[in-house]
């Protein structure tokens, strides 16, 4: 092979994995936001979560039962939410 074409193809396959790194830094950034986003959610469900709890700490007695049925709704919600995360991007 003479040196310009082996030049030219040398050439060309580099332009190709400079396509490849492009579309996989694409695909990177898609993860990273929608990972982030999933996070987000978690930190929401999250808060929700403590603030029912703060609200346990507080309650009175009458309202003890309501309290706890919010505070169980909160927790499965983070419950859900980390498990959709966890399915989406692995353990």
């Amino acid at each position: 092979m003479n040196r310009k074409i082996y030049i030219s193809n040398f050439d060309r396959k580099l332009r190709s994995w400079e396509k490849d790194i492009t579309k996989l830094e694409k695909k990177a950034e898609k993860v990273t936001r929608t990972l982030q986003q999933h996070i987000d959610e978690l930190k929401q469900h999250h808060e929700s979560a403590a603030s029912k709890a703060a609200d346990l700490l507080h309650s009175s007695e009458e309202a003890w039962a309501e309290v706890t049925y919010g505070a169980e709704e909160a927790m499965n919600d983070l419950k859900k939410a980390f498990r959709k995360a966890r399915a989406k991007f692995g353990k």
